[in-house]
């Protein structure tokens, strides 16, 4: 579902989870930016983004925000996870900066443009780190625990940048920053929406080609029917020994 702006400000989808985000923040996701998945995505073969990056033009605070749902996948080792997310920020600095000058104007199915978003960061007084990440069973430690060690390392890595960075689990970020948590139901994000229904126009595509195809293959074999009829019997007969020479001829 696109984002939607009610009383409480923009709603977006990510997951199992809808984000209703504080009247006044600006939402901008960059997997909906053509510029980041066709060009910065691929840079030095492999340039990540955050799933949601807010900002408030009176505040003029800078939110960088990423979900995390490890309940149902398996999660890479802490040291691995952690490199990864603090790769995430730095990639999504570089590529605030990179579409400020560089992205073209776009309509985002959710949220501002890339451009807008990058524009606007420029302003910025404030950079607020956030991962909302939940772990579920981890066998020998406990999810806290666990969430607390990897709070620790990350803070070590991001305090420069922010040092009130947060790391919680994501039904618990709740009002920690400016969102709120509600559960999406069977919703989708915009970008799952548009992915299901590329899906879906691709399979009528190859329905349609398959049927195109199959009318082809009918017609051709009418007529070569026609003409095999419109043959003298001789040359019908001739024309089978030929394709046929070793078949029994007493048959």
């Amino acid at each position: 579902m696109p984002a939607e702006a009610n009383q409480y400000g923009t709603a977006c989808i990510e997951g199992e989870y809808r984000f209703h985000f504080d009247p006044g923040y600006l939402v901008c996701r960059s997997e909906c930016s053509p510029f980041y998945s066709r060009h910065a995505q691929n840079f030095c073969n492999s340039c990540k983004e955050m799933d949601f990056m807010l900002y408030h033009p009176g505040k003029k605070e800078l939110w960088l925000i990423e979900v995390k749902d490890y309940r149902f996948n398996a999660r890479p080792k802490v040291q691995d996870l952690v490199e990864k997310l603090c790769r995430k920020v730095r990639d999504c600095l570089f590529l605030l900066r990179t579409a400020a000058l560089c992205a073209p104007e776009e309509e985002p199915p959710e949220g501002i443009s890339l451009r807008e978003m990058a524009r606007l960061s420029l302003k910025a007084k404030h950079i607020r780190i956030a991962f909302t990440i939940e772990l579920g069973g981890t066998g020998l430690y406990p999810p806290k625990s666990l969430l607390a060690h990897i709070r620790d390392l990350l803070y070590h890595q991001i305090r420069f940048i922010d040092p009130e960075m947060i790391c919680l689990p994501i039904t618990e970020s709740g009002g920690v920053g400016p969102w709120r948590i509600s559960p999406a139901g069977n919703e989708h994000s915009a970008r799952i929406q548009r992915r299901m229904e590329e899906a879906r126009l691709a399979h009528e595509r190859k329905l349609l080609e398959q049927r195109r195809r199959a009318a082809e293959e009918k017609r051709l074999r009418r007529a070569d029917e026609r003409k095999k009829h419109a043959m003298p019997l001789w040359k019908r007969r001739a024309l089978e020994r030929e394709r046929n020479p070793h078949r029994d001829r007493s048959t």
